[in-house]
C-alpha cells in the first residue's frame, strides 16, 4: 500500500512540473477561465517521462491525465478536510480551531505548488474546499456559531446577519488563501495564521454577541486602534 501511495505521489509531482511549463506565468498568478483545456496540452508521455516509469505503470493508477488532475484534487480535499476533525472531543473548541488553522497554512505552504496549479486550473475547487472547511468549522457542533445561540425569537435581521457572517467568512478566507499561495515567500506564514485565527475569533465574538455593534460603538473602536497605532 505504501508503494501505491509512493507512486501515486511521484506521478503527482512530475504532472505538477510538467503543467507548470504548460500554464505562462503571466496566467499562473490568475484564475484561468477554461482552466482544465489547459489539461490537454499535457500527455502521458510527457508525465511517464518525468516521473521515469513506463506507460503501463502510469495506467495503473489513472485512466488518463483528466482523472490524475481530479484524483489530485481529491488528494488535497481529503487532506484538508482531515483538520477540522475531532473538535467536538476537546475541552477549549476555539483553541483546536484555532491550532487547526495552523495546520492548514502549513499544509498548504508544503503543497503550494501543486494546490496553487490545482486553483488556477479549475476555478471552483480550491475555493470550494476552504469553504467547505470552514463552513463545518462554523456549525460542526453547539457551541460555535450556532443559531440557537441567537434567541429562541431569532428576528430576520439577525438570522440575515448570521447568514452573512458565515458567507463572508468562508468566501473570505478562500480568497486569502488563494492569494497567499501565489506569492507564498512574499507573506510569513505564521502571520497569516494569526491574521486568520484572529478573524475567525474576532467574528465568533461577534456573531455570538448580544447585540452586534452599533454605528457610535463601531467608532469607538476604530479610535481606540487609531490610538494604539499611534503609541506604537
Amino acid at each position: 500500500m505504501f508503494q501505491n501511495i509512493s507512486m501515486k505521489q511521484t506521478i503527482f509531482r512530475a504532472f505538477i512540473t510538467v503543467m507548470e511549463g504548460k500554464v505562462p506565468e503571466a496566467k499562473a498568478a490568475t484564475r484561468l477561465s477554461n482552466g482544465r483545456e489547459m489539461i490537454r496540452s499535457v500527455s502521458v508521455t510527457e508525465i511517464t517521462r518525468q516521473a521515469h516509469i513506463n506507460r503501463r505503470t502510469f495506467y495503473t493508477y489513472f485512466h488518463d491525465v483528466y482523472d490524475l488532475f481530479d484524483q489530485l484534487e481529491d488528494k488535497y480535499a481529503d487532506d484538508l478536510d482531515q483538520f477540522i476533525q475531532g473538535w467536538e472531543d476537546q475541552s477549549d473548541p476555539m483553541r483546536a480551531i484555532s491550532e487547526s488553522v495552523g495546520k492548514v497554512v502549513d499544509y498548504m505552504s508544503q503543497n503550494s505548488r501543486g494546490m496553487k496549479l490545482v486553483s488556477t486550473i479549475d476555478t471552483t475547487i480550491f475555493t470550494m474546499m476552504i469553504q467547505n472547511n470552514v463552513k463545518r468549522a462554523i456549525t460542526i457542533f453547539n457551541d460555535l456559531f450556532d443559531q440557537g445561540r441567537l434567541g429562541p425569537k431569532v428576528t430576520p435581521d439577525r438570522k440575515w446577519e448570521f447568514d452573512y457572517t458565515v458567507i463572508f467568512l468562508t468566501s473570505g478566507f478562500a480568497w486569502v488563501c488563494y492569494d497567499w499561495l501565489k506569492h507564498p515567500d512574499e507573506f510569513p506564514k505564521e502571520k497569516l495564521k494569526q491574521l486568520i485565527s484572529s478573524t475567525f475569533m474576532g467574528a465568533y465574538k461577534l456573531v455570538q454577541s448580544d447585540e452586534l455593534l452599533n454605528p457610535s460603538q463601531l467608532q469607538e473602536v476604530f479610535q481606540k486602534q487609531r490610538a494604539a497605532v499611534k503609541c506604537d
